[in-house]
């Protein structure tokens, strides 16, 4: 007892309790309980007692796998003596768990209080008990379980959850409840949104394609989201300004855009020291400078002699070739060149010794349509091969030069009118070291013995 009335005046000192609750589970850890409860008051003038019917609710968390809280509030009616006044209690305790949960033991403090009248007691019964307790649960159906449990703990109780053993973790499945959306490949884009749902995004992810690693087509390190030119790869040398892209050649003169001062106009024979991918000024494009050119406003032939140096003659530098002006003339179906060829070949070797800049030249040998074939192409062949001789006889390296032969299966004018064969019959000769133009668009035949530089 509590209160000095009762102690004191009714020599209530020892309160001794009992009682018997059953509850039934709301939800989770709550539950509605009704209990009866029997107070035991001894003393030397006779025992007082109490008798109470109570309805509660109590709240019994777990705690880990060994037992669980419990703290519980009921009100009721209290029967004591002739009277019956209004009762209260309230009690808290700890329950250890045996027999795989369905029995419970353990330590627990209760208060009780009964409500004394007007009329009555002068101060309201008040006692304070601790004790042991015992409790006993019936095994819970599946479906009473799954009502009241989340075994994922995920906020969806298992009566709901079509995942009852996932969590649904942050980006939940609308559509099933208690679900995650999938993730087939784990990279943390759920399928739905994932582009790739079988091919994890990496550590370099798409940034337009959701859940999709970022791809390389081309292999030159730069990624196809990022990449101007995604099929070709950058090369050698990648264009400063366009990454993933080589740096353009559109003269084709070996100076690459990003470096040409002058990137649409081939640096030609005459590069410009001072400006990187150039030409010298040649107004005339006779391949001869302004500067050494005779005659600056007349396509001519570079030559030893200041005075003739870039002016009209019998040679001429255009399109990547050294054109001649006058055929090298042979003896009829023989390599054997004439005396008439003397003054164009001394020309021609004037011209190539005036143009240390031409590194390699090639030598071309045609013929008409006259004739077998393989003949033909044999003396095309022989005849180039004879004009290569006669050139290093006069002083040309021989390194700078080879032959080919063609035989007539690169006509320059089609028909077989005499015209056409004369035009047909010629020698060619193509400056391909440095490349000024692109290379001779008639197939090489095949040769035997094979082309040559002998």
């Amino acid at each position: 007892m509590l209160p000095s009335y009762q102690r004191d005046e009714l020599d209530y000192g020892l309160t001794l309790l009992g009682a018997v609750r059953a509850g039934v589970q709301l939800v989770g850890p709550l539950e509605v309980q009704v209990s009866f409860a029997y107070w035991l008051f001894p003393s030397g003038s006779g025992a007082g007692q109490q008798l109470t019917g109570s309805l509660g609710l109590r709240v019994a968390p777990e705690i880990g796998s060994r037992g669980h809280l419990f703290f519980d509030l009921n009100a009721g009616l209290g029967r004591t003596g002739d009277k019956s006044r209004f009762a209260l209690d309230g009690g808290a305790g700890y329950l250890f768990s045996v027999a795989h949960n369905a029995v419970g033991i353990g330590p627990f403090v209760r208060y009780g209080r009964l409500f004394a009248t007007e009329s009555d007691n002068p101060s309201d019964a008040q006692y304070l008990v601790v004790g042991v307790a015992g409790t006993f649960s019936a095994p819970e159906s599946e479906e009473l379980r799954r009502v009241n449990v989340d075994s994922d703990s995920d906020g969806v109780f298992d009566a709901d959850d079509i995942c009852v053993d996932v969590p649904a973790g942050d980006v939940p499945d609308p559509e099933r409840p208690g679900c995650p959306l999938d993730d087939g490949d784990g990279d943390g884009v759920v399928d739905r949104d994932d582009v790739c749902p079988s091919t994890p995004q990496g550590e370099h992810p798409d940034p337009e394609r959701a859940g999709c690693p970022a791809t390389d087509s081309d292999s030159d390190e730069v990624f196809d989201y990022e990449d101007p030119c995604p099929t070709t790869p950058s090369g050698e040398h990648p264009d400063p300004n366009r990454p993933g892209c080589p740096d353009p050649d559109t003269d084709g003169d070996s100076f690459h855009d990003s470096a040409d001062e002058c990137p649409e106009q081939h640096v030609g024979l005459n590069p410009d020291p001072e400006r990187p991918g150039c030409p010298l000024p040649d107004r005339d494009g006779d391949s001869v400078p302004d500067p050494t050119d005779a005659c600056p406003d007349e396509p001519g032939a570079p030559s030893q002699d200041p005075e003739r140096n870039g002016c009209p003659g019998l040679v001429r530098v255009e399109d990547g070739q050294l054109r001649i002006t006058r055929p090298v003339f042979f003896a009829t179906n023989r390599d054997v060149i004439l005396r008439r060829s003397q003054g164009v070949l001394e020309a021609l070797a004037d011209a190539i010794a005036a143009t240390p800049n031409i590194r390699r030249l090639v030598i071309e040998g045609h013929t008409d349509d006259v004739g077998e074939a393989a003949a033909n192409l044999d003396l095309s062949r022989r005849r180039a091969r004879n004009v290569r001789r006669w050139l290093i006889e006069h002083d040309v390296a021989a390194d700078r030069m080879e032959f080919v032969g063609f035989g007539e299966t690169c006509p320059k004018e089609e028909g077989t009118s005499r015209s056409a064969r004369a035009t047909n019959r010629r020698v060619e000769f193509r400056i391909v070291d440095p490349p000024l133009s692109p290379p001779n668009s008639c197939d090489v035949p095949d040769q035997s013995p094979a082309e040559g530089s002998e």
